[in-house]
């Protein structure tokens, strides 16, 4: 198959449309009180940021493992900022939360829209140069590295925190930060996974340093799959042991209510139990097909949850969430596909000056 390595005018034009037609959908079709766009944005920007943390955690450890599939994994990185002009739109569904109309200093629409949009923006451009400084081997990456990651956990605690949590104000857990920050990398592994399994597929040999890849990338999902149980059960225990009212609806109406009971228990088999199962072997860890295969499962599960955790506070519409969750993938598909003329360059939109320059020098 020929990629499709679409110039960055035209890769800004599809992503306008792109954008354009998402507003269509929420402002215009999908009009009123649910959280479809929700779902969709907290899920593509925590697999964007995730993607770019776990070659930030690679280069701040100074290990070598990921570097075969670094600029694949780089490539993402442009969506930081789309996730950033999506966000722009909730300002338009504010009626989801039931914090609103209420006077308080840090739960207000203004400020809510602010701080996130900025922390958004924040950590596309320091992704923007970590990207750079990592691709030309600049001594700044290590620095920049630690940099993306500081602004990663607090994007993704902000994503827990002001974005899912108070869909059930005043409910609150102190851990549920960390879970995102977590899942987000863990969505970020299992990207990984997915790249060095289709870079075997597409090679006829089967290079040894993508093996290894493959094989420690699939280590580490194994690995995610236990500190997510960890912190699930960390989360349950004190909601539990407290036995407030408060804090145990929450998981009442997940655990002991049909249709959200069978999806937290999907979400639980699909994050925890299928992966650890699978990957406890060495021999599954080293077959792409069934690593690509749990990263799937993965991925899936992500949904699941974010559907879990969304659904009983907000109704959501399948139809809108199947074509936006569609739009945002081809987007990304098409980022990744025009790594090469986005990642050696300066900007996202190259110059027509250095563009006649390199036909010049060709």
């Amino acid at each position: 198959m020929k990629r499709l390595n679409l110039r960055p005018t035209m890769l800004l034009l599809f992503t306008l449309l792109s954008m354009g037609m998402i507003g269509l959908v929420e402002l215009v079709l999908n009009a009123g009180r649910n959280g479809t766009f929700l779902l969709t944005l907290s899920f593509w920007t925590a697999l964007v940021q995730g993607s770019v943390a776990l070659v930030a955690a690679a280069e701040a450890a100074q290990g070598k493992w990921l570097q075969p599939i670094q600029r694949d994994l780089l490539a993402f990185y442009p969506m930081i900022l789309v996730m950033a002009g999506l966000f722009l739109f909730l300002g338009f569904k504010m009626e989801i939360y039931p914090w609103l109309g209420e006077t308080h200093r840090w739960l207000n629409p203004s400020f809510f829209l602010v701080r996130n949009a900025v922390v958004l923006v924040l950590s596309f451009l320091v992704a923007h140069f970590f990207a750079r400084a990592t691709l030309q081997n600049r001594p700044s990456k290590g620095t920049l590295a630690i940099f993306y990651l500081f602004l990663f956990v607090i994007s993704q605690s902000l994503v827990a925190f002001d974005w899912i949590m108070p869909l059930e104000y005043p409910w609150m857990s102190t851990l549920f930060g960390g879970i995102f920050f977590m899942e987000s990398f863990y969505l970020g592994i299992a990207v990984a996974v997915l790249l060095a399994g289709a870079q075997l597929r597409r090679q006829n040999g089967t290079p040894s340093e993508i093996r290894k890849v493959l094989r420690d990338s699939a280590t580490f999902m194994f690995g995610f799959a236990l500190a997510w149980a960890g912190l699930f059960y960390a989360q349950y225990l004190v909601i539990w042991y407290g036995n407030l009212p408060e804090e145990t609806e929450f998981i009442l109406r997940r655990m002991h209510f049909s249709p959200y009971r069978e999806l937290f228990y999907g979400s639980i088999l699909l994050l925890f139990v299928v992966p650890f199962v699978t990957l406890v072997s060495r021999k599954t860890k080293s077959s792409p097909a069934v690593v690509s295969l749990m990263a799937l499962v993965v991925l899936s599960g992500v949904i699941l949850e974010r559907i879990v955790y969304i659904a009983p506070a907000v109704p959501l519409s399948g139809w809108a969430a199947a074509l936006e969750f569609t739009l945002l993938g081809l987007l990304v598909a098409f980022y990744f596909q025009s790594r090469e003329k986005l990642l050696p360059g300066d900007s996202l939109v190259e110059s027509p000056t250095r563009e006649a320059g390199e036909k010049i020098r060709g």
